[in-house]
């Protein structure tokens, strides 16, 4: 009797550096963008501050805005031979980002193997679902590459050890051959 399977995975993205260099960046150039929006007209003799700092608040609104959707977490799901992924926008907002079957995989290993750069060739874009911002080569990272409704993608996840008995079950030959780390005694 087969048991049901599941595997959950959830980590924040690290992109604090660029969002202090980004909120830095922008904030002064909206200080001066505000500063030119309320203080030219005065020059020229307009009243019109009511509605320059309206603009200057709408602006300060979407700067504000911006910064906060800048921090994203990502969830993967593996349920059974479901794998799902998602990204949470600011802690609120969900996206759907991928779900297909495990069967579905032409490939499963990880990004270390040598097909990883020919499949990253055939492939329409890579998912990057990583907790780094870009993929590192290294055997904690493993890459998914689907073949779903004639489109081919990658995926690239941080892998668990759990997961590889469900990648096993369900697609046996197109997973990659794998030894857990076993601590030292």
């Amino acid at each position: 009797m087969l048991e049901d399977t599941f595997v959950e995975l959830c980590y924040k993205r690290d992109n604090k550096k660029y969002r202090i260099l980004f909120g830095v960046f922008a904030s002064i150039a909206l200080l001066i963008v505000i500063f030119f929006l309320n203080y030219v007209p005065i020059l020229f003799g307009k009243n019109i501050i009511f509605i320059t700092g309206m603009i200057s608040f709408g602006l300060i609104y979407l700067l504000y805005r911006i910064l906060r959707n800048m921090n994203w977490e990502y969830e993967i799901e593996l349920s059974n031979d479901v794998f799902d992924v998602a990204r949470i926008i600011a802690g609120r907002k969900r996206e759907e980002l991928a779900s297909f079957s495990v069967k579905d995989c032409e490939y499963l290993g990880p990004v270390t193997s040598d097909r990883y750069d020919r499949d990253c060739g055939y492939s329409v874009f890579v998912l990057n679902v990583t907790p780094d911002s870009n993929i590192e080569i290294d055997d904690k990272n493993w890459y998914a590459f689907v073949s779903q409704q004639g489109e081919k993608y990658i995926i690239a996840f941080t892998f668990k050890d759990e997961m590889y008995p469900v990648f096993r079950r369900y697609n046996p030959r197109n997973t990659a051959p794998y030894t857990p780390n076993l601590p030292e005694s």
